[in-house]
């Protein structure tokens, strides 16, 4: 199954920007398993649309938002003026992430993590390391791919869109096509992420200068297990 390159620009938004329901206990789940409080500064790479974002801004955090896509930089900002909530939106590609020192917390939400290759993935971690200050803290927030491969088929149905899944154990990606048909018209949206193991994240996290303090397995906080739905990692800057 071909993929393209940075196929993470052009995905539509059913794809890529996740609906509210569930959000407000997303953002509560990240406020507690950092410790975060009013006045911290937290960068929240990607942001797309900023549903995380503007949260965590309720919350008293100073929000930097950084996506690659314009247009969801531009509704993210738009958010925060419609609640008067102050932020700062950053347009950049995570691998050339231009922030430096100074963050209390990084968040990397909703299966965010892996869209390159192991080499470049290594880079984003790095770029956001170097964006914490020395004791700050990362969040990274996955499906956990053992639950995923047990249930996995190759063709699934979601209201009207078709997806198309390979599991590429070689890579370890999952490589996969939306497909979307309307007034005989076939839109096609090509994914491809890697999912780490606990214990490549720890790692990862090592070979980029972070101490693994933490895994979860689901928004609720519980502990990590092979049979758990979600896979959050937390790591701290030395």
């Amino acid at each position: 199954m071909a993929v393209l390159d940075n196929w993470f620009i052009q995905v539509h938004d059913f794809i890529y920007v996740k609906e509210e329901e569930g959000s407000d206990a997303e953002a509560e789940c990240i406020l507690r398993l950092l410790g975060l409080r009013a006045g911290d500064r937290v960068l929240d790479a990607p942001s797309a649309a900023g549903r995380i974002a503007v949260r965590l801004a309720r919350a008293g955090c100073h929000v930097t938002a950084v996506d690659i896509n314009h247009d969801y930089l531009k509704r993210a900002r738009a958010r925060f003026q419609a609640e008067g909530l102050k932020g700062e939106f950053c347009q950049a590609d995570l691998r050339r992430l231009p922030l430096r020192e100074g963050f209390d917390a990084v968040c990397n939400w909703w299966s965010s993590f892996g869209y390159f290759s192991d080499a470049e993935n290594l880079r984003v971690l790095r770029g956001m390391v170097a964006a914490l200050r020395p004791g700050g803290r990362l969040i990274i927030e996955q499906p956990n791919r053992h639950f995923v491969l047990r249930r996995l088929r190759p063709v699934m149905t979601e209201s009207d869109w078709v997806l198309l899944t390979n599991w590429n154990a070689r890579t370890q990606r999952l490589e996969s096509v939306w497909i979307h048909e309307e007034d005989g018209r076939e839109e096609r949206y090509p994914m491809s992420i890697r999912w780490y193991t606990w214990a490549q994240f720890r790692s990862l996290f090592r070979k980029a200068g972070l101490t693994l303090e933490a895994a979860y397995g689901d928004h609720d906080g519980s502990d990590y297990t092979p049979s758990s739905r979600r896979l959050i990692v937390v790591g701290r800057k030395g």
